[in-house]
């Protein structure tokens, strides 16, 4: 029996269309952290204000590699009771969540005297692509805002020489991811 399509040529767009097969069989097995997926208008928006997506790499590869143990824990620091009160929801002797808000708050108004009112939102924008918004749990939730706050902190440390209190401030906000990832998780600039 003679099949005629074995005298076909390879066609050679489809050979070559998303780089060939060898390069597709790569790419399965290559992973590509979230923030490589961001919008456009995200990175313009942190460049108009003197920043590149390039600066929070390290700190987003730390949340892009999170494992569930870590993820625990930051749970476990933002969550569980550590007084009598609901108020004293989280944290323990030397940082509290709420307290933690309340510095962010205090940073973002800092950056907005500074022009930089559109960093916080774009930031938060960033991180909550990195994972799956249909499926989101509180874990995710929860690295979400400890990796906000750090990121905000980087940013913050840029204008601290105008503003002594910055320094102080980014120190209370990074300590989460400090304590999760490890003292050196965070390269201060």
């Amino acid at each position: 029996m003679d099949d005629s399509r074995d005298d076909l040529d390879v066609d050679e767009a489809a050979e070559l269309w998303g780089g060939g097969p060898a390069e597709v069989s790569h790419a399965r097995s290559k992973h590509i952290p979230f923030y490589k997926f961001t919008y456009y208008a995200d990175r313009l928006d942190l460049r108009r204000v003197g920043y590149e997506l390039d600066k929070f790499a390290d700190l987003f590869d730390l949340l892009d590699e999170a494992r569930t143990s870590q993820a625990i824990r930051i749970n476990r620091l933002l969550h569980l009771p550590s007084g009598p009160s609901e108020s004293l929801r989280g944290g323990n002797v030397l940082w509290q969540p709420r307290r933690a808000r309340e510095i962010e708050f205090r940073v973002i108004e800092t950056l907005h005297r500074f022009g930089l009112s559109v960093v916080p939102t774009t930031l938060r924008r960033l991180l909550g692509q990195a994972f799956n918004q249909g499926e989101m749990n509180a874990f995710d939730i929860d690295l979400i805002d400890v990796f906000y706050w750090a990121a905000l902190a980087q940013v913050a440390r840029d204008y601290a020489w105008r503003d002594e209190r910055l320094e102080e401030w980014c120190e209370y906000l990074e300590y989460p991811v400090r304590r999760t990832f490890g003292h050196s998780a965070i390269k201060a600039a």
